[in-house]
């Protein structure tokens, strides 16, 4: 580590103990929000705490893996810290002074970041880096992991796979010093989506408007969705076969990821930029221009829409679902019924909460905590008051997106055809490998 590097996380670990511990009004000059403010929507402070930023540098962009929060600065600097306590990790150079960063992912050992045209692999525990990897092209996407591989989209329209282990004879596999590029997928164009990852199946969306599958560990696309427009900065997922897409065309796409059937279409009337959250199972997608709808998992239908001030997603709790104006004011929604509970105005000038300086974030797709920064460096998570304990949006014991069951492949029924006249073989065998089927979606 670096003498600097020591610095850092000497400074993030006094910040985080100092932040942690007393009711600061301000941190760094931004004004913080005030538990009693807080209180009055029902929300108090998870933890709150510094980032270690110094004279023009800046925090570019906060992340999450399944227990890490990842925050970006300019100087080309990562700080990690834990997602559900703040208490900071570790911190590392993973590249140049920037001005640009792309959301990070992690496996079980180890966090995968980029910058600039370099890839690089630390460990999870420790931050030493395992390696780093030139791309030869910059790339667009963030990153996408489990255990054996890693996918990145690149602004040439590629999508690249790497492997991560090599097998052994006797034992467990080896994590490789240096990864081995597994294949390249051509689009046709710069990929913006983030990929989505699992076992067996890597799905990858790009902006020319299709989404593509194929097999992780092979080079065998097996379908592709067009769309008619470029495809949402994510995509998601409904219990173990249902692929969501966002669209610049105005729908969400719902797919049988194992048979590339389209089940549903959703129309949001205007284009979709963020990939919908999906807590059990209720799904909940808003358009650019902020209409907000919670989307029946088996029809495609709404169950309500409500319009905000071309809000942003922020998080969804057991009965809310939280979100940011266009001036980055909160608004709550009851999630039952898609009823405005507090509008702009409720939240920043009667209860006096002033998050307009805490302009970086993400929807939170893995449990009910909300993060918020600044980016001169204040980090911030909040919760419903006495939500002591996460609240996951999906099952712990649930089977992954991708699972394959023992009894192979079986087509979903889609409510929007008619029930065949003779049953479908449930032995039916999938597409071809290496002979991708392109599904024309059916509204």
């Amino acid at each position: 580590m670096t003498r600097r590097l020591a610095l850092v996380w000497a400074i993030s670990l006094s910040c985080w103990a100092g932040t942690s511990t007393q009711a600061q009004s301000t941190v760094a000059g931004t004004p913080l929000p005030s538990r009693t403010a807080l209180s009055r929507l029902g929300l108090e402070r998870q933890w709150i705490t510094m980032a270690p930023v110094a004279g023009t540098e800046r925090v570019l962009r906060i992340s999450r893996g399944q227990d890490l929060l990842f925050v970006q600065t300019s100087e080309g600097i990562l700080h990690v810290y834990e997602a559900e306590t703040g208490k900071p990790r570790w911190s590392v150079q993973i590249g140049e002074r920037s001005t640009r960063a792309l959301s990070i992912s992690q496996n079980s050992y180890a966090v995968f970041a980029s910058s600039a045209n370099v890839l690089s692999a630390m460990d999870k525990a420790t931050g030493r880096v395992i390696w780093r990897e030139n791309l030869s092209v910059l790339p667009t996407s963030g990153t996408a992991a489990n255990d054996e591989h890693l996918l990145v989209g690149l602004e040439s329209g590629m999508v690249r796979c790497y492997d991560l282990k090599e097998a052994q004879p006797k034992g467990p596999d080896r994590i490789r010093a240096k990864p081995v590029i597994a294949w390249d997928v051509a689009t046709g164009g710069p990929i913006h989506t983030r990929p989505l990852i699992s076992d067996q199946l890597a799905c990858f969306g790009s902006s020319d408007g299709k989404t593509y599958v194929n097999l992780t560990h092979a080079a065998t696309p097996l379908f592709r969705i067009p769309t008619g427009g470029p495809i949402g900065k994510e995509l998601a997922s409904h219990d173990t076969r249902v692929l969501l897409i966002p669209s610049a065309d105005h729908d969400l796409y719902a797919v049988d990821v194992l048979t590339a059937k389209v089940l549903w279409t959703f129309p949001t009337g205007a284009p979709i930029s963020q990939g919908p959250i999906v807590a059990q199972d209720e799904i909940f997608v808003i358009n650019d221009g902020g209409a907000l709808s919670l989307v029946e998992n088996k029809t495609g239908s709404a169950r309500w829409t409500t319009s905000t001030d071309e809000g942003s997603l922020l998080g969804v709790s057991p009965t809310k679902v939280y979100l940011l104006s266009q001036d980055n004011d909160l608004i709550v929604v009851a999630r039952d019924s898609g009823k405005t509970l507090l509008d702009p105005a409720a939240t920043y000038q009667r209860a006096g909460l002033n998050l307009r300086e805490f302009t970086l974030n993400f929807p939170a797709k893995l449990d009910d905590r909300l993060f918020l920064a600044t980016p001169s460096g204040v980090l911030i998570c909040l919760r419903e008051i006495g939500a002591t304990t996460p609240h996951l949006l999906r099952h712990p014991e649930s089977k992954p997106f991708g699972y394959v069951p023992p009894e192979g492949i079986k087509a979903l029924p889609n409510p929007f055809e008619e029930a065949p006249a003779t049953p479908a073989d449930p032995n039916a065998p999938a597409p071809a490998e290496g002979n991708p089927v392109e599904s024309e979606p059916k509204s």
